[in-house]
């Protein structure tokens, strides 16, 4: 492009204008937001944010005890009993592995009932197979 091509170009007098529009804009919100009256208006609503979102938290679980379902919070506190209780047997596991080993018992059986004694027709003594 000629340097007469790109003085006439439409796009360029709208990139100016842009550049122009934004350095204005930036100049004056710099000025804005560097005083302590903004700085206050941002922490009360903020601070009023915060509030209303309290305010929500507590509508929400209030109206969730009402039609009996557990809140946030209950399933937090329960989920986090669960945990310690894995946790306690994952201990008291070690410490079975453990004492069973220093023993020499081997592995504990779960067993209900008497223990069984007779033997399937194939196995037994004396009777041909």
């Amino acid at each position: 492009m000629s340097k007469q091509d790109a003085s006439n170009d439409p796009l360029d007098s709208l990139r100016k204008l842009v550049d122009d529009w934004e350095k204005r804009i930036d100049g004056v919100a710099n000025k804005v937001m560097g005083t302590d009256g903004f700085s206050q208006a941002m922490n009360q609503t903020q601070k009023l944010g915060l509030r209303m979102q309290q305010g929500f938290q507590d509508a929400m679980a209030a109206h969730l005890k009402n039609i009996n379902m557990p809140s946030r919070g209950d399933v937090t506190r329960l989920a986090e009993s669960v945990q310690a209780l894995n946790q306690r047997m994952a201990r008291m596991e070690l410490l079975l592995e453990d004492v069973l080993r220093n023993t020499g018992a081997g592995t504990p059986t779960a067993r209900s009932g008497p223990p069984r004694t007779r033997q399937p027709p194939s196995q037994r003594k004396g009777e041909p197979t």
